[in-house]
């Protein structure tokens, strides 16, 4: 399998989940929408303190509800070459990457660009005739690793994501 198939594949597992959960959710709550974005008060783990929520309901006192997706995509680990990067890859699951630079460390202002496009907190892109944001739900950058929940973003979010880090200067990625 390819590497581009491998993507495809875990964003599809993922999305089938998502939307059979969201129509879940919306049968068992008379109020409520997915993918709502909220801006956390105070110091968050999330990049920005923005995090876009699976599924809040609001009947009552209100909640959060998110997806644990039952299935994901298994493979033995994979080596990937991007440009002068290279890449194993031994887990993907859309809703939780992990990506970890083996030589430079990370800071949260070398994925502003990226996260304006693909979290779109202004929500310039929004298209209200789409079931879906095509945005991804959170993510947290510590020196260490980059963690992200693709949520409903397009394959491209990933490569794009990618790329920045080979744009950075990194040469050694693990992707779990």
């Amino acid at each position: 399998m390819e590497f581009e198939e491998l993507l495809e594949l875990a964003r599809d597992s993922y999305v089938d989940q998502f939307v059979d959960f969201v129509d879940k959710q919306a049968s068992l709550h008379d109020q409520g929408a997915a993918e709502v974005k909220f801006v956390i008060d105070g110091d968050s783990e999330f990049y920005r303190n923005y995090y876009c929520t699976d599924f809040a309901s609001n009947d009552g006192e209100g909640q959060i509800i998110e997806l644990a997706p039952d299935e994901e995509v298994t493979f033995d680990p994979v080596e990937v070459s991007l440009g002068e990067m290279d890449m194993t890859v031994s887990r993907l699951v859309w809703n939780d990457v992990t990506i970890a630079s083996n030589d430079r460390p990370l800071q949260g202002g070398d994925f502003e660009e990226w996260f304006e496009t693909w979290f779109d907190p202004e929500e310039t892109s929004f298209d209200p005739d789409t079931r879906f944001s095509a945005c991804i739900h959170s993510l947290r950058v510590t020196p260490e690793q980059l963690t992200v929940d693709l949520g409903t973003a397009p394959v491209t979010a990933l490569a794009d994501l990618l790329m920045r880090f080979e744009s950075l200067g990194c040469r050694s990625l693990t992707v779990s």
